[in-house]
């Protein structure tokens, strides 16, 4: 395939997940589960589907359990982010969390992916 092709698949499907998940949110009650449903996870499930698409469903796997890994460290980082941004405010609690996030994420990757 193309990269012309490819394209223009991931943007169509991408698009496609962005409308299906925003409207998943405008459904939910309280308004603030909303934004759960809004770019990241559709476009990563587009992503994931042009992938295995393409490359077939070795690299689809691969990628999925990346995807996997990351989302668990960010739901790590994010909970102690409360912690931090509490008690450091918003800038130096936020570029914690971040360098948290980034040292969760590698070290998953190690112990899981490499």
């Amino acid at each position: 395939m193309t990269d012309l092709p490819i394209l223009a698949i991931k943007a169509l499907n991408g698009g496609l997940f962005v409308v299906a998940f925003a409207l998943v949110g405008e459904m939910l009650q309280p308004k603030r589960f909303a934004g759960l449903f809004s770019a990241a996870p559709s476009v990563a499930l587009a992503n994931l589907i042009v992938v295995i698409a393409t490359k077939g469903p070795g690299v689809g796997s691969a990628n999925a359990r990346g995807m996997l890994v990351g989302a668990a460290a960010f739901a790590v980082s994010a909970v102690g982010g409360v912690l931090l941004v509490r008690r450091y405010r918003a800038k130096l609690g936020a570029a914690l969390v971040a360098v948290t996030w980034l040292g969760l994420a590698g070290a998953g990757y190690r112990v899981f992916l490499a």
